[in-house]
């Protein structure tokens, strides 16, 4: 048994007593959903972060750099949709024109070269290019040094307190794996819906469930998607197996943003174009986009493309989800698991 595979056999055993634990605990606050995060982030990416252009219009976390041409975040109509901070960025930021609205936090550099609007206040890490372009911001603190500042530049940046440090508000390292060990969970769930392709629509029967699950290969949502028979409150999860994917712009049928989520527990990498109304639940995977919107909320190792991510936040029942640190115990386990499994194997021989 290789190491990955016995890594997923002790999910399928660990995962059913988690679960059942969850879903006895008390509802979650309104701040955060079934997939543990805030209902108004809407984008959250592990390493790096490209586009030329579109918007997310709502919260967006990067661990890595974020490099945005003509971009808005944040903000719907006019105007800031969720209070607080609306951009986390752990690396550096490279911020042409756009709108950035709540507060900006940077662990990096910040190089803005086309007038970027952030309507809040900014913090950096690092240091503060402004391209001698007129910044708008609440307020500008920069841990670094300043350069590229307009001698009109109202209000004037500020040089942070030596020996400060810099809070992100966001643990990269430990979401990440928070939310791969979630994905493991629901990838354990029971199959209950069918799942046939009559014609040129790959159609999934929820059979009325309130809790629909479907394990899918990779090949299957490359099709017209139609979910069938849901019930008045029913939540989907689509467990999709197969390390690269591909959204291809085809139609679907009964999709709800905030009760349909795509596991893609095995994706590396995902190609997307097109109109989907769901929330993407990928890790571990780097999502290159050329067209079109998503309605949901969307968890990612990387992005790079112009696809709008539209506010719809995930709302689907499937548990309380279990502390960062908890999950991290786990996937520890996990690997211990995983590693004497190797040794046994390599001793059989």
């Amino acid at each position: 048994m290789t190491r990955l595979a016995t890594a997923r056999l002790a999910a399928l055993i660990l995962a059913p007593a988690l679960l059942a634990t969850a879903v006895q605990a008390a509802p979650q606050s309104e701040t955060q959903n079934a997939l543990g995060l805030a209902s108004g982030l809407n984008l959250v990416v592990f390493k790096n972060f490209y586009a030329s252009s579109s918007d997310v219009e709502g919260r967006v976390a990067v661990g890595g750099d974020m490099q945005v041409g003509g971009y808005s975040i944040n903000t719907k109509g006019s105007g800031a949709l969720y209070g607080g901070q609306g951009l986390t960025v752990g690396g550096k930021l490279q911020a042409g024109s756009g709108s950035y609205w709540g507060s900006t936090v940077v662990g990096g550099n910040l190089d803005s070269s086309g007038g970027a609007s952030f309507r809040g206040d900014v913090r950096v890490g690092g240091n503060l290019n402004a391209n001698n372009q007129w910044l708008t911001a609440d307020s500008l603190v920069y841990g670094g040094s300043a350069s590229g500042v307009t001698p009109w530049q109202n209000p004037r940046p500020q040089q942070a307190a030596a020996g400060s440090s810099l809070d992100l508000g966001f643990d990269f390292a430990a979401q990440q794996a928070r939310l791969s060990g979630l994905s493991l969970q629901l990838d354990a769930l029971t199959n209950t819906g069918t799942t046939a392709k009559p014609w040129s629509t790959f159609e999934l029967d929820a059979r009325g469930a309130k809790l629909a699950v479907f394990d899918v290969a990779a090949a299957d949502v490359n099709n017209n998607l139609a979910l069938l028979n849901l019930g008045g409150d029913s939540t989907v999860i689509i467990n999709v197996h197969g390390n690269s994917v591909t959204f291809g712009g085809h139609g679907i049928t009964n999709f709800n943003a905030g009760r349909v989520l795509f596991n893609l527990v095995d994706a590396t990498s995902v190609s997307f174009s097109g109109g989907m109304v769901a929330s993407f639940l990928a890790p571990n995977a780097d999502f290159n986009t050329s067209w079109g919107h998503i309605d949901g909320q969307v968890i990612a190792r990387s992005w790079s493309g112009s696809v709008q991510v539209n506010d719809a936040p995930f709302s689907g029942l499937i548990s309380a989800v279990p502390e960062p640190g908890s999950w991290a115990m786990l996937l520890a386990g996990l690997g211990v698991i995983a590693y004497v499994g190797g040794r046994r194997q390599r001793r059989s021989f």
